[in-house]
């Protein structure tokens, strides 16, 4: 060892070092920031470790906090037997290495640092033999046969493993060393794999197979607990009621075939699901979502009805939109009436919507089967498109008396993304508006979009089919698209809604008029 030190850099710092003759062991031990090794980047973050080789410049960047490392620097010498001659050696690990418990190592480098200044010899030498202890630390775990996969193929591996063992008592420490991956970044890499860090991957398994069983077999409650590797039947009952959000007992009795359920506005995901909800949704201006077809299902106006209506009904579940669900008053008035949960409706990604919901009501393969139809028809509606469209460029609109905006949150995730149309220069020009931003209309005069699709927005304060008047006006009339008879007027509930039915007639329509 030649040198020890502690180093810490202020948010966006930079520091730069080359060691001419001897390699570098970088150790964060908090804050995150950049390596840049020559022309290569990487993240340095708490509980990484890096070997920098003899001669390479490196430049050490802190993020928005705080990086603090330890920097050793080190030079590997071999003394022939014969000569007794020094020569230089390479050491055999570079880059990022595994370095698992990582607080196994902090209490390592951390003894050497104490012990660096010792004038007296016989203490030098102990820490020296303390760095030896630490380079082979790092080298049992980092030697050429444990590093033949790359981090990411280790991790990849582990997920299959966790898949297939979830039942047993996993830790995150005994999966990063067996992987042979530091902790930090199996933990990093695991989620970008799987969408979650380790111990909530291996409990969304647990809970999924649990409600398999629940539905699926008799067994009691410990027995499935036991199955999918609790112990405890009491935690299990916990963790089970702090991520589905009920009791084991009461999921198995409320997930039946004749569930009657109320989730306003969200129709459109229970019929894909299968289930025909017991009221829908309906608006005073807007109307209904037609395109359902649930002519016989009473309504219920979101302005004028108010929820002890739904009571008569006799509901076993009512479903609430994240939006309206967290008004306290509403959640509290429905859950006196039934079970209430709030689901995250997320938008535009209503894939994941559909998922959510199909994991509550038990019906989850049912949701990854209409998911797939979906990006099956969307593919080859695509590739029709690309022929018959071959660049041109659409907008869609929305048109209400009081204003006409670009719509991009229900149309643009189907047209732009889907079906991979070409979005007017316009539309991209606005995207960064929020969504019902109405243009003016010198704007719109520079609409030269080689299609365009509008609907009527109803609701406003001005008369009856005051907003028909919007497509009187001259400018209106003088868009290029209007005058070629390329202006289509489609649904409004169809087109401004998130759900996997309303979006796939929004691809009929669309192979309809252009295809």
């Amino acid at each position: 060892m030649t040198g020890m030190e502690r180093d810490s850099l202020i948010p966006a710092a930079l520091q730069s070092h080359r060691e001419v003759d001897d390699y570098t062991i970088l150790i964060a031990i908090d804050g995150q920031g950049h390596l840049y090794v020559d022309e290569a980047e990487c993240c340095i973050e708490r509980e990484s470790c890096w070997v920098v080789q003899p001669g390479q410049s490196y430049w050490i960047r802190s993020d928005r906090h705080v990086l603090e490392y330890f920097r050793i620097t080190f030079r590997m010498l071999h003394l022939s037997v014969q000569d007794n001659e020094a020569a230089f050696e390479p050491f055999s690990c570079l880059g990022e290495l595994a370095c698992t418990p990582f607080s196994k190592l902090v209490d390592r480098v951390n003894e050497i640092y104490i012990h660096r200044d010792e004038t007296d010899g016989q203490q030098r030498f102990y820490n020296h033999v303390r760095f030896e202890e630490l380079l082979c630390f790092l080298l049992q775990q980092n030697d050429a046969g444990k590093r033949a996969l790359d981090p990411r193929q280790a991790v990849e591996r582990s997920v299959e493993f966790v898949q297939q063992h979830y039942q047993e008592q996993l830790t995150v420490d005994q999966l990063a060393t067996e992987a042979h991956v530091p902790r930090w970044r199996y933990t990093q890499l695991f989620k970008e794999v799987t969408g979650q860090i380790p111990l909530d991957y291996i409990n969304s398994l647990r809970m999924n197979r649990a409600k398999q069983l629940l539905l699926m077999t008799g067994d009691r409650i410990h027995e499935i607990a036991q199955n999918v590797g609790f112990t405890s039947e009491y935690y299990f009952n916990r963790r089970f009621k702090q991520t589905v959000g009920l009791a084991p007992g009461k999921y198995r009795n409320i997930h039946r075939d004749d569930l009657r359920v109320v989730s306003l506005f969200m129709e459109d995901y229970l019929v894909a699901l299968g289930l025909t909800p017991i009221v829908q949704w309906a608006h005073t201006f807007w109307g209904k979502q037609d395109y359902l077809g649930l002519d016989g299902v009473p309504t219920y106006d979101v302005l004028k009805s108010k929820v002890h209506d739904l009571a008569n009904q006799h509901p076993d579940v009512i479903m609430l939109r994240q939006c309206t669900g967290l008004k306290t008053d509403l959640f509290e008035e429905c859950a006196r009436i039934a079970r209430t949960c709030v689901i995250c409706q997320l938008g535009p990604d209503w894939r994941s919507t559909l998922r959510v919901l199909g994991e509550q009501l038990g019906r989850g393969e049912r949701a990854e089967n209409t998911i797939a139809q979906y990006e099956q028809k969307a593919q080859a509606a695509k590739r029709v498109l690309e022929k018959s469209l071959k660049g041109q460029t659409v907008a869609f609109l929305r048109v209400s008396a009081e204003m006409i905006s670009v719509e991009k949150n229900y149309t643009a995730p189907v047209l732009y993304q889907d079906l991979g149309m070409r979005p007017h220069s316009l539309v991209m020009q606005l995207s960064t508006q929020e969504a019902r931003a109405g243009v003016t209309w010198e704007q719109l005069s520079t609409l030269d979009a080689d299609h365009i699709f509008y609907v009527f927005d109803k609701w406003h304060q001005a008369g009856k089919n005051a907003e028909r008047e919007q497509i009187q006006h001259p400018l209106w009339r003088a868009l290029p698209a209007v005058q070629n008879n390329r202006a289509y007027h489609v649904d409004f509930m169809t087109w401004m809604n998130h759900g996997v039915i309303a979006n796939t007639k929004k691809i009929d329509e669309v192979l309809r008029v252009l295809a």
